[in-house]
């Protein structure tokens, strides 16, 4: 495995380039004063989004011993989404579940293969429950980017994932390639052209409704999943409030509190009956705002990654609209502290 590099904004890759321009524009940059871009988080995000498509197709060639039927997918936060996608894209061969549910009843994994997600490997939760389960499980596995980190050494067997761990950094690269992980883990032969994925999300982007008030991301299946992190991103990095739903439940309870400041935008992805778009029809003929985002590609495994590389880049664009230049979360200290002490 590789780690991932920093390179100077003078010797950007193309893709990057690319990114830039069409999210941020090249006058915005141009006009920026040189202190500032040494400060601008955003435009460095950018760039790492860019470089995913080269370290994912490298990663996909990976070879990861399947998991065993009935094997649970464990993680906290982003790693949460990305076992939760794991669980829906194998029809429910695999089970998801957060590292405290496990840790409150280890008796589920009893003979079961645990897979642990995490980036850093130091997540409390997930440490306390792999010790827990370390006994009664058939196997546990980490997938981390630090082999040496407390969770890996409490796992029999860990999986690298191809970056270094930065922290305090919004999961972009991180969490495309603890998904990959955790997908390739989950099936076989899987295939995807990530720059193709890659650059048809850079065209779209902007066409995500992202307004002030409250950002409903609905989906079913898979789709769900990927809205967990398009919210957990617009909180970390906007600051702004979000919530993910899954498409029949919106109907059940969110929608009763829904304000015309408000915005639903619905990823379609395993949408048989037409919920999706259904809703987004009744939706604007009361007068609020929704969107529907259908998720592109020629296999599930593209679909997917589409609707990720799009959230990624619709909030960044976002942030730049907004003269955002450091993600909301680093700037929110007391919020940071709390977050710190729950987690770690």
């Amino acid at each position: 495995m590789h780690e991932e590099k920093d390179s100077p904004a003078s010797h950007c890759s193309r893709r990057s380039t690319i990114c830039a321009t069409l999210l941020t524009g090249r006058d915005f940059y141009n006009s920026l004063p040189r202190a500032r871009l040494v400060q601008d988080r955003i435009g460095k995000l950018l760039q790492e989004t860019a470089t995913q498509p080269k370290v994912l197709d490298a990663f996909l060639k990976t070879r990861i011993s399947r998991a065993s039927p009935g094997a649970i997918f464990v993680g906290a936060g982003d790693s949460y989404a990305a076992a939760l996608a794991t669980s829906y894209f194998s029809r429910g061969r695999y089970l998801s579940c957060d590292p405290y549910v496990l840790a409150a009843t280890p008796e589920m994994a009893e003979g079961k293969e645990v897979y642990f997600i995490s980036v850093s490997g130091r997540t409390s939760s997930n440490i306390t429950a792999a010790k827990l389960v370390r006994s009664t499980a058939k196997r546990t596995i980490a997938l981390t980017a630090d082999i040496e980190s407390p969770l890996a050494l409490v796992t029999k067997e860990t999986v690298e994932l191809p970056l270094r761990y930065v922290p305090k950094t919004p999961g972009l690269l991180s969490f495309s390639t603890s998904l990959l992980g955790s997908l390739l883990a989950s099936a076989e032969k899987l295939t995807c052209n990530f720059e193709n994925v890659w650059e048809a999300a850079v065209k779209d982007c902007r066409e995500v409704l992202l307004r002030p008030g409250v950002n409903y991301f609905l989906g079913n299946s898979v789709a769900y999943a990927i809205c967990n992190y398009y919210a957990a991103k617009m909180q970390e990095i906007l600051g702004a409030k979000a919530h993910s739903v899954l498409l029949e439940e919106f109907s059940h309870t969110h929608l009763l509190s829904l304000s015309k400041s408000d915005s639903v935008s619905i990823l379609l992805f395993l949408d048989p009956f037409n919920i999706g778009k259904k809703l987004e029809g009744a939706l604007r003929r009361q007068g609020y705002k929704s969107r529907v985002v259908e998720l592109k590609g020629s296999s599930e495994l593209e679909k997917i990654f589409y609707g990720v590389f799009v959230s990624q880049l619709s909030v960044l664009n976002a942030a730049k609209q907004r003269g955002i230049v450091t993600p909301r979360f680093l700037t929110a200290k007391q919020k940071l502290l709390i977050s710190d002490q729950m987690i770690y």
